[in-house]
């Protein structure tokens, strides 16, 4: 392989990708919709008061990002009607770079936001708090945990100063207990959930929403973890609440809850709070491994009815090179006609000698290309191999010629991904 067919193929391996990649997270996207529609609706209703439940919602979301090669959207009449635009839309390449181009960009500029924070923490004095080293902020800010990998604590100066001992030890433990239900990774995915499918705006204004309903279940879980009663627990948070209202004056900004959409955020947590009721670990253990089930199932599910990761495309393609035509054939009579193995192609002459004949083409100089892969209907095909006929005229009965495999480095790796 030449410089240049090496860099011809290099470009069309990221076209394909490009494509591949682009049309199944925009049909992601549109399931997203669905899907939130039903997460919002559910989380307001019926699982209003059902906090774990309500919580586990959001795992709904887990099979949206394997339904892009569903069968459903080439081989069902609906399917076709409801989105062959999409197929037809995505089919260009520059629609496609664009797309991918968008997620990048935002996908970046919230790791961004990640590593502008945690620069900023850790800028902050170091302190050992109950055992428990911590990043002390002299702002008027709610105590916050930062980081998926090495989850970093930070706590305003005022808390560390006026709590008691009891006190501090319910507010680690909360942080502590974001981290162990693994929160910031729950977050983080968020992310890039929201990056990859953002023709979906629903996403970013469902990241509140789903802290909101983290929130709750920690709560939950502290109160539980803590012995405190939820009166105390209660009192804990007002009592963080004029701390931090006062503290703010000094730095001439508003505290945290102090707007409307906080008022109503704390007044919402507050209601949660005086409706604990105790709840057994074993029955939360048993819920959480049925929606892993779930989820689990619905992805197997899923791939089971969609295409593979590269799908054999059984046809024999003709190329004349004294007419310059090409012939995509997938007649059953020629395919039993035709057939090969690693070294060579075998061709019964006189059901050639038909094609021919039926074709109008010279019967000289034949490209013969047989099967090879897709990643999609219509996206990534490659052949197999082919062979090179210098004349169809033959007194043999079954004509043999050269097989020569055409997989190259760029095909191995477009049936891996």
């Amino acid at each position: 392989m030449t410089a240049g067919d090496f860099f011809g193929s290099g470009l069309q391996f990221l076209n394909i990708c490009s494509v591949y990649y682009a049309i199944q997270l925009v049909r992601c996207a549109t399931f997203s919709y669905a899907v939130f529609a039903v997460v919002f609706v559910l989380r307001k209703t019926v699982f209003k008061n059902r906090v774990f439940l309500k919580g586990a919602l959001w795992s709904l979301f887990i099979p949206v990002l394997f339904v892009g090669k569903l069968k459903f959207f080439y081989e069902s009449e609906i399917g076709v009607r409801l989105f062959s635009w999409q197929t037809v839309l995505f089919m260009n390449t520059l629609v496609c770079v664009l797309y991918l181009s968008v997620a990048l960009v935002y996908g970046a500029v919230l790791f961004r936001r990640r590593i502008k924070l945690k620069k900023s923490v850790l800028g902050l004095e170091k302190r050992e708090v109950l055992n428990t080293f911590v990043y002390v902020t002299d702002l008027p800010i709610t105590p916050f945990v930062i980081g998926v990998f090495k989850p970093k604590t930070v706590l305003p100066n005022v808390i560390t100063e006026e709590y008691t001992e009891e006190e501090l030890k319910s507010v680690l433990l909360h942080e502590k207990t974001h981290i162990k239900l693994g929160h910031l990774l729950i977050y983080f995915l968020w992310d890039i959930l929201r990056a990859l499918l953002w023709i979906n705006p629903f996403l970013t204004l469902g990241a509140r929403y789903l802290r909101e309903d983290m929130e709750e279940i920690c709560d939950l879980v502290t109160i539980k973890k803590s012995g405190r009663s939820m009166y105390d627990y209660g009192q804990l948070l007002l009592k963080s609440i004029r701390l931090l209202k006062s503290e703010g004056k000094k730095f001439n900004i508003y505290a945290a809850f102090a707007g409307d959409i906080e008022y109503r955020n704390i007044k919402r947590r507050f209601e949660r709070i005086t409706a604990y009721k105790p709840y057994k670990n074993s029955v939360v253990f048993a819920v959480l491994g049925a929606i892993t089930l779930c989820a689990a199932g619905t992805v197997l599910w899923t791939r089971n009815v969609s295409y593979s990761r590269y799908n054999l495309h059984h046809c024999i393609v003709i190329y004349d090179e004294e007419t310059e035509t090409i012939f995509s054939k997938d007649n059953e009579n020629l395919r039993e006609a035709v057939y090969y193995d690693e070294n060579y192609i075998y061709i019964e002459a006189s059901a050639l000698s038909e094609f021919i004949y039926n074709s109008g083409i010279s019967g000289k100089n034949i490209h013969i290309y047989l099967d090879g892969f897709y990643k999609l209907p219509g996206i990534g095909a490659g052949s197999g191999g082919f062979g090179y006929l210098e004349t169809a005229d033959s007194e043999e009965a079954v004509i043999k010629i050269d097989y020569v495999e055409t997989e190259d480095i760029f095909s191995r790796i477009l049936k891996l991904i």
